[in-house]
């Protein structure tokens, strides 16, 4: 039995529970069983929607200190060994505690201390920039790492998307579950106002907790070549029909780079601050700017990013050949095997 902490929420997105049910479906094909333990019902609900078992807390996501007597009481009610946890609310304290029953994973995409555990994951493209071998050897920690973009827990889907010929020109947008600053309805009303939809058409992915959806519905819904979807299960059949992308430098990003679609990045969240610099500045994928200083500018870049890959289709192919060099969605398997191996 493998265990899971985790959450997702209106405030923190789906992101770090997508990124663990990818490595808890790889761990399932290979025959291991697996429980999660969740803060609140807005987990559990994604949870049992995949057909996992959870165990809910009751406690609050953002502070996890709070909790730990009692993960620590259902885990040696358990007897849960090897735990993978998933929270940018963990505490030093918090994961000394964990290890003291248990074999302890943390995947790191922040760096924001050295975080006592027996493996660190960290599948960004700049993983390979923070020396981690060096610090955690001088905190006299021996944890093991697995770094970079070949650890991507990606699902199934991504590993062979080929794209699908169609008519015109199709651009792909996805700001997020929450887009609490509704970067959605900037970048599509400046696109009207430039009649861009006019020679561009635009899939448009409302997230699981975007609160405008109606507003974008009234604003958006009837427009030419403006489509807005529900959240999607997979966003593997989108990439194969569009010819780009706007997306925020998260675990998003991955998956376009997965299914070598040409994207435009933007990013509204600390985390994805170093690798929209890190693609960029590798010449991958351009960066547009961060929507929390700079929200005008940033969609104007965006929308001539767009301009510009419609007209070169040269461009575009460069791009998706990149891009593809850089995950190969093979990434959760690789975790879910390493998981297993280490486990005791």
């Amino acid at each position: 039995m493998y265990y899971i902490r985790v959450d997702a929420n209106d405030n923190i997105g789906i992101g770090h529970m997508m990124r663990c049910l990818s490595i808890a479906r790889a761990m399932r094909r290979r025959k291991v069983e697996l429980t999660f333990f969740v803060a609140d019902k807005a987990s559990a609900a994604m949870v049992a929607e995949a057909g996992f078992g959870y165990v809910c807390l009751n406690s609050d996501y953002d502070y996890l200190d709070v909790e730990s007597d009692k993960l620590l009481q259902k885990m040696r009610e358990r007897r849960a060994e090897n735990l993978l946890v998933d929270s940018y609310y963990v505490t030093e304290s918090y994961l000394r505690k964990i290890r003291e029953v248990a074999n302890v994973t943390y995947i790191d995409d922040i760096n924001r201390f050295i975080y006592p555990c027996d493996l660190l994951i960290n599948y960004n493209i700049y993983a390979d920039q923070l020396s981690y071998e060096e610090r955690y050897r001088k905190a006299g920690l021996e944890t093991e790492f697995a770094l970079g973009p070949s650890y991507m827990p990606l699902r199934d889907e991504y590993l062979h998307i080929q794209p699908k010929a169609h008519e015109g020109f199709r651009v792909l947008v996805t700001t997020g579950a929450t887009d609490s600053m509704d970067i959605l309805g900037h970048l599509m009303g400046k696109a009207l106002e430039q009649k861009l939809n006019e020679s561009v058409e635009f899939v448009c992915i409302v997230g699981r907790y975007n609160h405008n959806r109606q507003a974008l519905r009234d604003a958006f819904g009837g427009k030419s070549n403006i489509t807005l979807l529900d959240p999607q299960e997979t966003l593997a059949d989108l990439i194969a029909e569009c010819d780009m992308a706007v997306t925020a430098g998260g675990t998003t990003v991955y998956e376009m780079c997965a299914g070598g679609l040409p994207s435009v990045m933007l990013t509204l969240a600390d985390n994805q601050m170093r690798a929209a610099r890190t693609f960029a500045e590798r010449n991958i994928i351009p960066y547009a700017g961060d929507v929390r200083t700079d929200m005008d500018g940033t969609i104007l870049r965006i929308l001539e990013r767009i301009r510009e890959c419609r007209d070169d289709r040269g461009l575009l192919e460069g791009m998706r050949a990149g891009m593809r060099r850089v995950v190969d969605g093979k990434g959760a398997d690789r975790l879910a095997q390493l998981l297993i191996d280490r486990a005791r």
